[in-house]
């Protein structure tokens, strides 16, 4: 197998893997929270807490994880090259809006959603309308990462 070959493959599970990633995020943009915004306050906060708590598996964590390490891993063996900025700059996307938007912002807001000891209507105040903007980061990086990566791969050796 080519570095060339190698690249590809990298590209090619990265994408999927950030697919489903930002399709989570995008699910809960368009139809988990305005299903939830229609529920009372105690509602909103239980069901948010459960999410919370079960979202923390593989299933969900590898592909947000992964993907910007096969991206990293894909342009440095590309370095120099317009695939390599595209890669890298894929990397980068995803890993700011969604990683770091994720560690820094949505887990903290989850973690003190969780741990409310507040009314449900005060605690869903300081969590739901911040989360939501936040997760629409996460879903806007992805799809721009995932443009990125597309672009890198219809821009390999003997194309134009």
């Amino acid at each position: 197998m080519t570095v060339l070959d190698v690249l590809d493959v990298l590209v090619v599970v990265a994408v999927p893997l950030m697919g489903l990633a930002g399709g989570t995020f995008w699910a809960f943009s368009t139809g988990v929270m305005p299903g939830l915004r229609r529920t009372d306050d105690d509602t909103f906060v239980t069901v948010m807490r459960s999410i919370n708590r079960a979202v923390l598996n593989p299933l969900f964590l590898v592909p947000i994880f992964l993907s910007p390490l096969l991206l990293a891993w894909a342009a440095f063996l590309e370095l120099g090259g317009p695939r390599g900025l595209l890669l890298l700059s894929a990397a980068l996307v995803y890993f700011v809006g969604a990683v770091v938007v994720t560690l820094v912002g949505n887990v903290p807001l989850n973690n003190a959603l969780d741990g409310s000891v507040s009314a449900s209507k005060d605690a869903r105040a300081a969590f739901e309308r911040r989360w939501n903007i936040l997760n629409g980061i996460r879903s806007g990086a992805s799809v721009a990462a995932i443009t990125l990566a597309i672009a890198a791969l219809t821009h390999g050796p003997g194309t134009s």
